[in-house]
């Protein structure tokens, strides 16, 4: 077998290394550098640090962008949602990892739509069923606006576990429980930044990474804009 010189002169006395162990030290090295590159990448993904304190019963208008995880029966769907909420609007675009357009969804004073990824729109009064009956997913669409935001849905019986600072640990209501995972990492104090609903036909894991509640005009243009 052939052998390759020293590229540098051993100490008196030394003997050089077989092959396979100076191989086997350079991957190890290899591999441990590799490691600490993968950790300095995912330490520049930390949260974003939180700037102001928000009330959650004020922020009844709200932007958000994050990651989502939905499972249905045994079908996990990983992803990324953009969500507007208002009064009487809710705007959602649900991607795929790398950005592919997976559905949007709208629900306004005029009904529901939905258009999915081929381009096909369809329209109904309610955008739950709408997207159960399109999509698959049964979204509890009602009361997402106020479990994101760590409150109780006004229209049923609720029941908290609070931690020892106050803020809910789990909710249960209308069949659906919410555990709140993670709160103040995604620009703003006071909000939780992940959590998970888990309902009969659907679970859900949301991970915020930035809430926007600044008045009607400049948080939409902000998001727009990050978007």
């Amino acid at each position: 077998m052939h052998t390759h010189p020293n590229r540098f002169p051993l100490p008196p006395g030394a003997s050089p290394r077989p092959w396979h162990v100076s191989r086997g030290i350079r991957l190890r090295a290899l591999a441990a550098g590799l490691t600490l590159l993968a950790l300095s990448a995912c330490t520049g993904l930390t949260p974003r640090p939180a700037t102001h304190v928000v009330v959650p019963e004020e922020a009844q208008a709200f932007e958000l962008g994050g990651r989502i995880n939905l499972r249905v029966a045994n079908e996990g769907f990983p992803g990324r949602v953009h969500w507007r909420h208002q009064s009487a609007l809710d705007e959602l675009a649900f991607s795929s990892p790398i950005g592919t357009s997976v559905a949007r969804l709208r629900q306004g004073p005029e009904g529901a739509s939905l258009i999915t990824a081929d381009g096909k729109q369809y329209q109904a009064d309610d955008l739950r069923q709408l997207a159960l009956e399109v999509l698959g997913w049964d979204l509890p669409l009602e009361a997402l606006p106020y479990w994101v935001r760590g409150l109780a849905w006004p229209e049923a019986a609720a029941q908290f576990e609070r931690g020892v600072d106050g803020r809910p640990q789990s909710l249960q209501q209308a069949g659906w429980k919410v555990s709140y995972l993670g709160w103040d990492g995604a620009g703003v104090r006071g909000l939780p930044s992940k959590l998970d609903v888990a309902g009969e036909r659907l679970r859900m894991r949301l991970v915020i990474e930035r809430w926007s509640v600044e008045p009607a005009g400049s948080a939409a243009d902000a998001f727009a804009a990050e978007r």
